[in-house]
């Protein structure tokens, strides 16, 4: 597929992810003004190498690698952005890009452990956290007490969990 037939999903991803790779740059830049110069300098990189990204991978870990790179170059030619030695400021990007791929592992464990569910445990997790639904709410629409629809929850709960440990443990 050519790279303009790629465009929706590159502008889907960067979109969704551009307040993440932003704040990336911003710890590493320092200052909002060199951060914006960067994230809009990454964005082209991203473009251009957009057809390197493996689908189905962390799009944010990646975005973050290219801006890390990015930093490095506009550290080069901007003194101002060396208030780190670049052997600190590699440590903590570094650090940080450890932690998202660790957060993109648990959303994944997590939506592979929501879709194990049986449906009424389920549409139970998606009224309280996705419609946001109050306990009430939901007891009032189930016909069920509220202390009922905790006593679910709690269940519901325990069995995520569970199932979160085993996927972390046999990763």
């Amino acid at each position: 597929m050519s790279k303009h037939g790629k465009e929706p999903e590159f502008v889907r991803l960067l979109s969704g992810y551009s307040s993440q790779i932003y704040g990336f740059i911003l710890m590493l830049c320092g200052n909002r003004s060199d951060a914006q110069d960067v994230l809009q300098d990454t964005s082209v990189v991203m473009w251009e190498k957009f057809d390197t990204y493996a689908p189905g991978t962390s799009f944010q870990s990646w975005a973050c690698r290219i801006a890390y790179y990015e930093v490095m170059n506009k550290r080069r030619s901007k003194s101002r952005l060396q208030f780190l030695p670049n052997s600190t400021l590699t440590l903590i990007a570094t650090d940080a890009l450890a932690i998202m791929e660790q957060e993109d592992f648990d959303q994944g464990a997590l939506a592979d452990c929501l879709e194990r569910l049986a449906e009424g445990d389920r549409r139970l997790i998606e009224q309280k956290y996705f419609i946001q639904m109050s306990t009430q709410e939901i007891a009032d629409r189930s016909s069920k007490s509220v202390h009922a629809i905790y006593r679910a929850l709690t269940r519901v709960h325990g069995i995520l969990l569970r199932c979160m440990q085993r996927t972390v443990e046999s990763a």
